[in-house]
């Protein structure tokens, strides 16, 4: 699907499934391209559009590169994070001299959300402008996506480390905890790969804009989304740690209480040992034990096991074993 942008005083028109892409055509959304629409936008820019296949490569020479003063950059985008199955896709960004054409085969919510800015007054109208802003709503994205990261991982933190009669109130799962660590770290673990991309991107696309001579201000903005970016890494890397310390702290956890429940099986163990020995005892049948015959033996090894069980008991509370 093409999705074309003109620009219209100080906002851009959006013009949606065209078969052709008319003068003043500024951004070229391409979702999902088709191969005929791949040869629609080839024509009328004369650029080669890269394939997804081409695109899914990960080393830096085949996703930041330059062709006859055009820069052809991919980056791994976010998309879906609001669910429980978050996706990384590639997306590429072709900044030609007068034209900003777009790949992806994934929807990022950056997308629509500066689609709908940049048809509002006061937007973008060049091409290096548009794919700064684009760029800035991608990094705003993520930026959000971090914070409510970190939101969920308190939650989270809360839970784990309530008080022992508040975790058999609200009947904690340690099960359930484990998994909801892993989706959080598995969804930084994305982010920070999606940072890392956009980062080599901003870098790239800064020094090819020295280069070219575009506005000031658009370089300025480039540097400034680089900044950006460095921090949102710094802030992932805290989180992952994070993750690593509450996935630590929850095995911490339940290791504690399978030992509090060994612990309790072994000492009842060794309380209803000695009556159980004494049972034992009496349980023999030999002829010759003088008990047998005696009117006060039964209740004499009853008085007897209920003594020896208690005696260890009460040994175990005054020693903080229970």
């Amino acid at each position: 699907m093409l999705d074309l942008y003109l620009a219209q005083g100080r906002r851009l028109g959006r013009l949606t499934g065209a078969t052709e892409i008319p003068a003043g055509v500024v951004w070229i959304d391409m979702l999902r391209p088709t191969a005929e629409e791949e040869r629609l936008v080839e024509q009328a820019i004369g650029i080669d559009v890269p394939s997804h296949a081409d695109m899914q490569e990960i080393e830096a020479s085949s996703r930041l590169y330059q062709e006859d003063g055009t820069l052809f950059m991919t980056a791994t985008l976010l998309s879906k994070t609001d669910t429980e199955e978050p996706v990384a896709r590639p997306v590429t960004f072709i900044l030609a001299a007068d034209r900003l054409v777009t790949i992806r085969y994934s929807e990022p919510r950056s997308f629509e959300i500066y689609a709908a800015r940049c048809q509002k007054p006061g937007a973008d109208e060049d091409a290096a402008g548009i794919l700064a802003g684009l760029l800035d709503a991608v990094i705003d994205r993520a930026a959000d996506t971090l914070e409510r990261l970190a939101a969920e991982m308190d939650a989270l933190s809360a839970k784990v480390f309530l008080p022992r009669a508040a975790r058999r109130e609200t009947e904690l799962a340690y099960q359930d905890v484990l998994r909801a660590i892993g989706r959080k770290g598995e969804l930084n673990a994305k982010i920070q790969e999606s940072l890392l991309s956009i980062g080599r991107l901003t870098t790239y696309l800064g020094q090819a804009l020295m280069n070219a001579r575009p506005a000031k201000d658009v370089r300025g903005r480039v540097k400034t989304l680089g900044r950006d970016v460095a921090s949102l890494t710094d802030h992932a890397h805290f989180l992952a740690d994070r993750v690593t310390f509450l996935l630590d702290a929850t095995l911490g956890m339940i290791s504690n209480e399978q030992n509090t429940i060994i612990k309790i099986v072994s000492i009842a163990t060794l309380v209803f040992l000695p009556p159980t020995v004494i049972a034992s005892i009496y349980g023999m049948n030999f002829q010759a034990m003088p008990e047998l015959a005696w009117p006060w033996g039964y209740p004499f090894a009853l008085a007897l096991m209920v003594v020896s069980a208690i005696l260890p008991y009460t040994v175990f509370r005054r020693i903080g074993w229970l």
